[in-house]
């Protein structure tokens, strides 16, 4: 009978609370199914079914959270809240209980003590964020609760990441995305995760086209270490490793190249090596963002090749965001020693507010007739303004 009881908990709990009155799985199918039907349910019986529920086992906060909304339902909220926190009290991880403080909180302007009870909620419970993803939006744009949002975030809970990701993709929230990480203390700067956030948030600016937001984040944002490295060109010095930053650098790692950046890309120090693996090797092959405001600028390269062979040419190339070509540098073909290569252009006044700079070529298909072979190194890419 337990067996019969258990089996239609979920389908009949009408069925299996018959079957066996001990099944508190049953109970609160029951009690929630009525709470949840369309039409007013029989509140004296249902309150019946909780009280029982209470008697038979009062380690199972589950009862008393069953009473809370019945209680609510009668439209007794306060007798709601003493046996949603009576439940609490016998079970800090009671989800319904949970739930209903959370909104309780909410709807008495307490954000504070909603955004505490959510956060319990979603240490439990991960699976519960899409119930949840308006409180934080909803939070984010208030004068009044965007600052207590803020404070949360930076206790650094595990659902920090999840939250930053879903704020950026949301227009109405991206002045406090980016202000959270303009003003995020050291501590939350030395936390891991941090840079993933500070990239996620300098993207979604981008992708707005808040391209002066998100280069002020960029470069507000910056450790100590990486500040002597802001230029034109961020590490123009190829000395650290490649970045998920919309304004670092990026690389493209195919099966056409073996690319190292950072220690080691040099030769016997710093650098960038693009090593050519006897395939085509198409463009964007390394690549950063730029923000060059209007004006006349020389592109400077310190760059060696060794057996060099590249069909459709290999060149350093700064284009507008919507395209336009400024200038390309070609590096040498074959062998030649380190050798600095420059070329002058201009920043239009208009059209142009973001610009990248890549390594391209001219191949546009995988023609094994652009086999590229050999291999290249750079150890320094500078812009200076003239």
């Amino acid at each position: 009978m337990n067996a019969a009881s258990r089996t239609s908990e979920a389908i009949d709990p009408g069925f299996a609370l018959a079957l066996n009155p001990l099944n508190m799985e049953a109970r609160v199918n029951v009690v929630t199914a009525a709470l949840n039907a369309v039409g007013s349910p029989d509140l004296d019986a249902l309150s019946a079914l909780a009280e029982d529920a209470v008697r038979l086992s009062r380690a199972d906060a589950r009862g008393f959270s069953l009473l809370g909304a019945v209680q609510e339902r009668a439209d007794n909220p306060a007798a709601a809240e003493a046996l949603y926190r009576l439940a609490l009290s016998h079970s800090k991880t009671e989800l319904h209980a949970l739930l209903r403080i959370a909104q309780l909180h909410l709807a008495r302007s307490d954000v504070a003590g909603a955004l505490d009870t959510i956060d319990l909620i979603l240490r439990r419970w991960p699976d519960y964020w899409q119930q949840v993803e308006a409180i934080f939006v909803s939070a984010s744009g208030d004068a009044a609760s965007s600052p207590v949002l803020a404070r949360k975030l930076d206790t650094l809970p595990p659902w920090r990441a999840r939250a930053i990701a879903l704020l950026s993709k949301v227009p109405s929230a991206l002045g406090f995305v980016r202000d959270l990480i303009a003003a995020a203390p050291d501590f939350v700067r030395a936390a891991p995760g941090w840079g993933t956030d500070r990239d996620t948030v300098i993207g979604a600016l981008a992708s707005a086209k808040a391209y002066g937001d998100a280069y002020g984040l960029f470069l507000s944002s910056l450790r100590a270490e990486e500040k002597e490295l802001a230029a034109y060109v961020f590490d123009g010095g190829f000395t650290r490793p490649p970045s998920r930053s919309f304004f670092g650098w990026r690389v493209n790692r195919t099966g056409a190249t073996d690319i190292s950046l950072g220690p080691g890309g040099g030769a016997g120090g710093n650098g960038l090596s693009v090593r050519f693996l006897d395939s085509p090797a198409r463009p964007g092959m390394v690549s950063q963002n730029l923000l060059l405001p209007f004006g006349r600028y020389r592109l400077g390269l310190e760059a060696s090749s060794q057996s060099i062979d590249a069909p459709k040419g290999l060149f350093w190339r700064l284009r507008c965001g919507g395209g336009q070509q400024l200038t390309r540098l070609d590096v040498p073909q074959g062998t030649a020693a380190s050798a600095r290569l420059e070329v002058e252009f201009d920043v239009p006044a208009t059209g142009c507010a973001v610009q990248n700079l890549s390594l391209d070529t001219e191949v546009l298909t995988d023609s094994w007739r652009d086999r590229y072979q050999g291999e290249a190194r750079f150890t320094a890419i500078v812009i200076t303004r003239l």
